[in-house]
């Protein structure tokens, strides 16, 4: 039911729940950090803010609510977004195949060292 997500993290990976508001089609105004650099694009799928400023916070809520017909538009860019690049069962199989990589390699480092 909401319009906007919003998030003033100070530290952060990729965020699950700015990729599950994104999938949800809502945009968002989130701390200027880079997990959030990631994924959004001011004035497309949402804003950034400097980190720790509670009066740019405050500003970008109002400035967002003063663009509220454009918040559908903007989820939708999100959404798009999260669907092409946050699949996960797409994802996943690139980060077991990494693994894999990984650990064979390490697998047959093990056993050079031990011949």
């Amino acid at each position: 039911m909401a319009d906007l997500y919003i998030s003033a993290s100070h530290s952060d990976g990729t965020s699950i729940s700015l990729l599950e508001a994104m999938a949800c089609g809502k945009p968002a105004l989130v701390s200027d950090i880079p997990g959030n650099q990631e994924w959004i694009t001011p004035g497309e799928n949402g804003w950034l803010f400097p980190d720790g400023e509670a009066h740019s916070l405050s500003e970008a809520i109002t400035r967002a609510i003063a663009q509220r017909a454009r918040l559908p538009e903007m989820g939708q860019a999100g959404r798009q977004l999260a669907e092409r690049e946050a699949n996960w069962d797409k994802n996943f199989r690139v980060l077991l195949k990494a693994y894999e990589t990984v650990f064979n390699r390490s697998t047959n480092q093990s056993k050079d060292t031990l011949n």
